[in-house]
């Protein structure tokens, strides 16, 4: 990650000016307006701040670059972010080293400088991801983005605790991008509780279950959807202790299938290869760890993440077969590809257990949600309203937005068994909303929330904080956002 500090006074020989629609300028870029080059440039019909236009002048021995931020009117903290992006592309595209940028001078209705300095430096940050471990290439002759000054005129102090904060989000969503984007051949069930283990901190304890564990402690339908493939399954248990003994912990469940064929009931070829995806349930709890302990984030956690593959195989469990899981709950499998909510069934049971204050469950479950809400929102369904609400103002503020949908107790008829208690589908219609009924039959009375980011987990075009495709780390800005206004 490059360097990001708060500054005050000009430190580079390359400055970047908000240009707003009109060709309006900010307070930095109103004071070089005098300049002939500028004056003439601002003339120029063609530069009138549409958004994302980034423009050089030259002044002297030093350099301007204006990116436009559109009508004043219209921006947002979301924009500021993809404004900064954008800004980092360039520059680095440039071979830029060092710039100081005044992006915070745009004014964003109801928003601090400590907000608008987060969205900023999360911005550059993620801006300049990639993922390029396996391309053998030399990139040669290019000289990489080093350094960049938000440039501020106000309380130092808050803007540099905002960028410690935005650091620490970068990072996580940053783990949490790397780790949905390793192939299913290295991202295996054991590399994801290498990476859980990995993650250092005083005040967290992980505990990395293998096969042998798993059995031992019963987790049957993680097992059962294991019986296809030859890599062993793991069982993530991750426990930060921030806050008070006493404090019952929040429980985040994170779906861990670091490949699914779909078992017996296999998927079709064409994009087949996009279901090493399927993991970025488990990968949002990871980043989400990671951006806690970064920010040392005085609150209890509890991280809870069953992975497996799901592969064919002569052992593979099959459509027909009744399976028994962690809690007791026999289940009728009618999909060998409906077995995210089947691994999860015993993870959240097992959280419920621990007696936390809530759950709240990250899953890529359900191909319906994709068309429900296609890649702009994650389905949220949740039997509790403050759990709702404060996931949908997290989602506002962050823009990792969430959509509510219903779950009417007559939903929950869809997956009645005649031969067991539950069956692991209810058919087509309501595909996301019937999942969320399988999961809550394991949650009991527990205040619970589930995000069904299927939509939003990947994007094979890229997004407008990253041009780069693939994983997003969805639902780490947004869990980070929740969790804060918690302590």
């Amino acid at each position: 990650m490059i360097q990001i500090d708060i500054a005050t006074n000009k430190q580079s020989k390359i400055s970047v000016y908000p240009l707003l629609d009109g060709a309006v300028l900010t307070t930095s870029g109103e004071a070089i307006k005098s300049n002939n080059t500028v004056t003439n440039f601002l003339a120029a019909g063609e530069h009138q701040g549409k958004f994302g236009m980034v423009r050089s002048v030259y002044l002297n021995d030093e350099r301007a670059l204006f990116i436009g931020a559109g009508e004043a009117d219209k921006l947002t903290l979301h924009k500021l972010r993809a404004l900064a992006a954008k800004v980092a592309q360039k520059l680095n595209k440039n071979s830029v080293e060092h710039a100081d940028i005044y992006l915070s001078e745009l004014k964003v209705s109801d928003v601090s400088l400590a907000d608008k300095v987060q969205a900023i430096a999360e911005g550059l940050w993620l801006g300049l991801y990639t993922f390029d471990t396996y391309q053998t290439k030399e990139k040669k002759g290019k000289t990489e983005l080093q350094s960049i000054n938000i440039m501020v005129d106000g309380n130092v102090s808050e803007a540099e605790q905002a960028l410690a904060a935005a650091k620490a989000i970068a990072s996580g969503t940053i783990f949490a991008r790397d780790l949905g984007n390793e192939p299913g051949n290295v991202c295996t069930p054991e590399y994801l509780g290498d990476q859980a283990a990995a993650l250092s901190h005083p005040k967290l304890k992980t505990t990395i279950m293998d096969k042998a564990a798993i059995e031992k402690a019963g987790f049957t339908a993680l097992l059962a959807v294991n019986q296809g493939s030859n890599k062993e399954p793991r069982f993530i248990v991750m426990e930060y202790n921030g806050a008070d003994n006493d404090d019952a912990p929040i429980a985040l469940v994170g779906k861990g299938l670091t490949f699914d064929a779909g078992g017996i009931s296999i998927k079709p070829a064409g994009q087949m290869d996009e279901m090493k995806f399927d993991m970025c349930g488990a990968a949002a709890v990871l980043g989400v760890f990671k951006a806690i302990t970064e920010m040392n984030l005085p609150i209890n956690l509890l991280g809870v993440i069953p992975s497996t593959e799901n592969l064919l195989g002569g052992s593979a469990y099959k459509p027909g077969d009744i399976i028994t899981t962690y809690k007791g709950l026999t289940v009728e499998v009618l999909n060998t590809d409906a077995e995210g909510r089947i691994i999860l069934s015993d993870a959240l049971a097992y959280a419920v257990e621990q007696k936390p204050a809530e759950i709240i469950d990250f899953a890529t479950l359900t191909g319906a949600c994709v068309i429900a809400l296609g890649g702009q929102a994650t389905g949220l369904i949740s039997t509790s309203d403050n759990i709702k609400q404060g996931l949908i103002q997290s989602g506002k503020h962050t823009h990792d937005r969430v959509w509510e949908l219903p779950m009417f107790d007559e939903y929950q008829e869809q997956i009645d068994s005649k031969i067991a208690d539950i069956k692991n589908t209810g058919g087509r219609e309501a595909g996301t909303i019937t999942a969320a009924c399988f999961l809550s039959r394991f949650v009991d009375d527990m205040p619970w929330a589930h995000l069904d980011i299927a939509g939003t987990a990947w994007n094979m075009k890229g997004t407008d904080i990253s041009p780069v495709g693939g994983a997003t780390g969805a639902g780490v800005r947004l869990m980070v956002d929740y969790l804060r206004h918690k302590v």
